[in-house]
């Protein structure tokens, strides 16, 4: 912005005078500096940004990686004691030692001495009485749980240590069911934790112990995250900047702002959360991650960079952020920009004020000098008699430069009032010869050469002229001007006029024989010009005579056509209705066909029913027969066999009626298949007559297929033939419109003919009136008498049947149109 104010001020400043070369050089000379300043300014700057930006990014990634790893291995440490401990226990198992309830408790107190960031040690065991005795329930006796198992939560209290009874063994609780479940090291997620009447965020790292594959239980401490907030709020980064510590699901486990502790990061940016979902997401596969944003706590725009790091063996991973404001990390960069932009607005100022005295110095100069060429070209274009001298008293180019001009001035106009006064007598020669005399010559000298070689080119010239005109031009003028009014009677001096002289006099004599054959040939025209017009005009009327007729022929031509097409639509018409007719006669023999096979399926249906009836009957006889011989046997029996006899007779019935329903089903089946024979038969009769119908069909369509190609072929032909009538009309028009320009060339020749004669009379020269035309030419008359009644009878068509492969072709040969001619 600078840069360009200081552009527009020095613009004002030189621009006063816009068309002065030393301000364009001035101009050019600071757009140059002002733009490699820029230049300059615009790398320093970019250099700059990106260097304080590459240190800065350095830094947060060391910052965040050296306090990451702190966390990590206070982390490590804290797991590393679990494991102590869990190791402890599973070796108690292996050398069949048994554990003592005190020294057990004064290990624990040890630990959370040595471990600062440790508020709590715990173990659950899953079986009772596995490491420590019981006592009985409900005993409440220090460290055992209400069901009698040794189960003690020692903590740290106000600089003591605390012996608390730990929950019942639960696998559902995360601490005991998290460790089982994965089979390694445990994290579980931040929560707040009374201790000392106070709730505190912290979390809990638990190892599952194992005996010869066997899970024992799990043995755990419990960690204060104040630690990590108290680390966060002691890192300073830049001004405005600050860390923050994330768990593996996002919680906030260390912050400046208190109130950030224990919460989701999304929860507490509602807006833009993309990058924390990312970051997060790369945290989980133990990715580093960095992006821009404006800042929750700060509102500027800052730098994050999230350095994940692994929790010990729980597959957890926390990310320690850092955030670095992007304006003041920048701030160097600012400074050496400013810095760069002052410096250079002090340097083009003073550079602009040398280069100004310069130039100021460099325009008086170049004025002198072009004031004295000013004067120097007023005396060349006659505005000025004596030029003046470039006073200029430096010895410098400037000097040499006008000394020089000075000493040429001089020399030019001495050259100059020489040839003007050689000027001079050109003009009064030349005024000699505008009056048309040319016996004077130029004697005058120059030091110019190039008007010395002009004198001696003009003098030259004066003795062509006079060798060509002669010394006198007013006879040869006096001459010519007869000659333009016609009078070609006046004669020239052959001695005296020169060369040119003599050829007016041989153009006279020419003029003069082409004067009386135009008389003679203006007379011949105008008699063939009469008759042309005559015969031409004859020739007119002929023609549209004609050409009237065969446009009547044409349009009865049309009309036939139009009809032919007509006809050639309706058989087509039929042709359509004949096809539709002829499938549907070969629907109907297809229905009777599948009627036939109809007949014939129901006729083995009706043959399979009179074997069926057969068995029927058979049966019936069987059964009659059977019921007999039961009669008997039961009439053999007496009084024992009435039941079976009476049996035997319904079955007799039975038979009886069987074979009487068997009877009547045969008759309705034989008059079934009489009636079905009856309806093939009659189905075959209907077959046939189809197949009469339909061959009868294709003929008749046959037929009407016929005459519809012969209607195509006469509207082919008809088409053809109107179209060479079409032809032959506008031949006749063409040649109607030839026969009427032809009349109008023959007008206008006639009145050309005249015009020649008149203006030949117009003149005066030798033989005037005396020439006779020879009339020796054959006359011109026309033979031709329009024959007004064929014309009307040549609208009669003759009839023709074209072949379809045979074009009808106009006739159109030269000796065809012409001959009525």
């Amino acid at each position: 912005m600078c840069y360009n104010n200081l552009y527009i001020i020095l613009w004002r400043i030189i621009m006063k005078k816009s068309s002065s070369f030393g301000n364009k050089l001035l101009l050019q000379v600071l757009s140059v500096t002002i733009l490699t300043f820029g230049l300059t300014m615009f790398f320093v700057s970019k250099y700059s940004y990106e260097t304080a930006q590459d240190d800065a990014e350095q830094y947060v990634v060391e910052v965040a990686s050296k306090y990451a790893l702190e966390v990590q291995q206070n982390i490590t440490n804290s797991l590393t004691v679990t494991r102590m401990l869990s190791s402890k226990f599973e070796q108690a198992l292996e050398n069949d030692v048994s554990l003592h309830k005190k020294e057990t408790i004064e290990f624990f107190k040890s630990i959370l001495k040595h471990n600062p960031e440790i508020i709590g040690v715990w173990f659950k065991i899953k079986n009772k009485g596995q490491f420590f005795d019981t006592v009985p329930e409900n005993s409440n006796i220090e460290g055992h749980d209400k069901t009698g198992q040794f189960n003690p939560y020692v903590v740290r209290g106000d600089g003591t240590y605390k012996i608390q009874t730990g929950s019942v063994y639960n696998e559902q609780t995360e601490w005991i069911g998290g460790p089982k479940r994965t089979g390694k090291d445990y994290i579980t997620k931040p929560y707040l934790y009374p201790v000392n009447g106070v709730e505190v965020l912290m979390t809990t790292l638990a190892v599952p112990m194992y005996f010869k594959g066997e899970f024992l239980g799990t043995i755990g401490v419990d960690i204060v995250l104040d630690t990590f907030a108290d680390m966060t709020k002691k890192i300073k980064i830049y001004d405005s900047g600050y860390t923050f510590i994330l768990d593996h699901y996002g919680i906030m486990l260390g912050h400046p702002t208190k109130e950030f502790l224990g919460k989701n990061i999304l929860d507490i940016v509602k807006e833009d959360q993309d990058n924390y979902k990312k970051s997060l997401q790369l945290a989980k596969e133990g990715k580093d991650y960095a992006f821009n944003k404006v800042s929750t706590v700060s509102n500027l725009e800052s730098y994050y960079y999230s350095k994940s790091f692994k929790i010990g063996n729980t597959g957890n991973y926390w990310s320690f952020i850092v955030t670095a404001p992007v304006n003041e990390y920048l701030a160097p960069a600012f400074f050496i920009r400013n810095f760069s932009i002052i410096a250079g607005i002090f340097a083009l100022l003073i550079i602009a004020v040398v280069i100004y005295f310069s130039i100021r110095k460099l325009n008086k100069n170049l004025s002198s000098i072009s004031l004295g060429l000013d004067d120097f070209f007023e005396y060349l274009n006659k505005k000025s008699s004596n030029p003046k001298e470039i006073i200029i008293s430096s010895n410098d180019e400037f000097g040499v430069m006008a000394k020089s001009i000075n000493s040429n001035v001089k020399t030019i106009q001495k050259g100059i009032e020489e040839d003007n006064t050689l000027i001079e007598e050109v003009k009064t020669i030349v005024n000699t010869v505008g009056q048309g005399y040319l016996d004077k010559r130029i004697q005058k000298n120059t030091s110019t050469d190039s008007l010395n070689e002009l004198k001696k080119l003009l003098n030259d010239m004066l003795n062509n002229l006079e060798i060509l005109v002669g010394k006198d031009l007013n006879k040869i003028s006096q001459t010519l001007e007869k000659y333009s009014n016609r009078d070609f009677t006046a004669k020239l001096d052959s001695s005296t006029c020169g060369k040119i002289g003599n050829e007016i006099i041989q153009m006279n004599r020419m003029v003069t024989h082409m004067l009386q054959d135009n008389q003679k040939d203006g007379k011949a025209l105008q008699d063939s010009s009469k008759e042309l017009s005559s015969s031409v005009s004859t020739l007119s009327n002929n023609a549209t005579s004609q050409a009237s007729s065969l446009e009547q022929t044409a349009a009865s031509i049309d009309e036939i056509t139009s009809n032919i097409e007509q006809t050639s639509q309706k058989a087509q018409e039929m042709l359509n209705i004949s096809n539709e007719t002829r499938t549907s006669a070969s629907d109907g023999k297809g229905f009777a066909n599948e009627t036939v096979k109809s007949m014939d399926e129901i006729n083995d249906t009706v043959t399979n029913i009179n074997e069926a009836i057969s068995v029927i009957d058979q049966i019936a006889f069987q059964t009659n027969i059977l019921s007999l011989n039961a009669a008997v046997e039961a009439a053999t029996a007496g009084e024992a066999g009435k039941g079976f006899a009476v049996v035997a007779a319904e079955v007799r019935n039975l038979a009886s009626r069987s074979a009487e329903a068997a009877k009547e089903i045969k008759a309705l089946v034989e008059d079934a298949t009489l009636k079905a024979n009856s309806g093939k038969n009659i189905s075959s009769k209907m077959i046939e007559g189809f197949s009469q119908l339909e061959e009868k069909i294709f003929n008749t369509s046959k037929l009407i297929d016929d005459v519809t190609n012969a209607a195509k072929e006469q509207s082919i032909g008809m088409t053809q033939i109107a179209d060479a009538v079409g032809q032959l009309d506008q031949f006749t028009q063409e040649n109607a419109a030839i026969a009427d320009k032809t009349n109008d060339i023959a007008q206008r020749t006639n009145k050309i003919a005249i015009e020649v004669v008149e203006n030949v009379n117009k003149n005066s020269f030798d033989g005037k009136g005396k020439v006779e035309v020879v009339k020796d030419e054959p006359e011109l008359r026309s033979s031709y008498k329009p024959q007004k009644e064929e014309i009307k009878t040549s609208t009669t068509i003759k009839k023709h049947s074209p072949k379809s492969s045979e074009p009808i072709k106009a006739q159109n040969s030269k000796d065809d149109e012409w001959e009525s001619f």
